[in-house]
């Protein structure tokens, strides 16, 4: 993130880096880490949290582990765009525990998302069949990754300034 969002100084851009590759990192060793004191370091991570620059904490869960190996990425086209019927295959997109991503996109299509699954089967039994029945839905084009070459969820903030 090449612009410094405001209210944050260098320690604040620190800390939101650092958090967001380990948040169970100690208060002392995140101040240490950063060149603050462990006082100021949790008044700073507990103002980030209150002021919603820490949205939640999470645990990131090893797909491969738990069989969740096949990866798709969907692009939808809608029949209309209506309000009400976008909203209606929005709703029923967010409500497949497998989507773990969905945009309202620009350009030819209208919404994209990515979800993960164990193989071919469970995308026919989850997304396949569930979303070909929407009225509004006029087609889904979905690909599979082969490889994942980069997976980094978290924002980037310059630490230089």
């Amino acid at each position: 993130m090449s612009r410094r969002p405001a209210g944050l100084d260098q320690i604040d851009r620190k800390i939101l880096n650092r958090l967001q590759r380990d948040c169970r990192i100690t208060n002392a060793d995140l101040a240490a880490e950063v060149g603050t004191s462990a006082p100021s370091c949790m008044r700073r991570t507990r103002r980030l949290r209150t002021e919603g620059y820490i949205e939640r904490e999470v645990a990131l869960v090893n797909p491969e582990k738990v069989g969740s190996t096949l990866i798709s990425i969907s692009e939808v086209k809608l029949n209309n765009h209506e309000r009400q019927a976008r909203d209606n295959a929005i709703r029923h997109i967010r409500s497949i525990p497998e989507v773990i991503f969905c945009l309202n996109v620009t350009g030819d299509r209208d919404l994209m998302f990515v979800a993960m699954l164990s193989d071919m089967d469970e995308f026919a039994e989850k997304i396949t069949e569930p979303l070909a029945v929407i009225p509004e839905i006029a087609s889904i084009n979905s690909y599979f990754a082969i490889k994942t070459i980069k997976f980094e969820p978290f924002l980037h903030f310059d630490e230089t300034r």
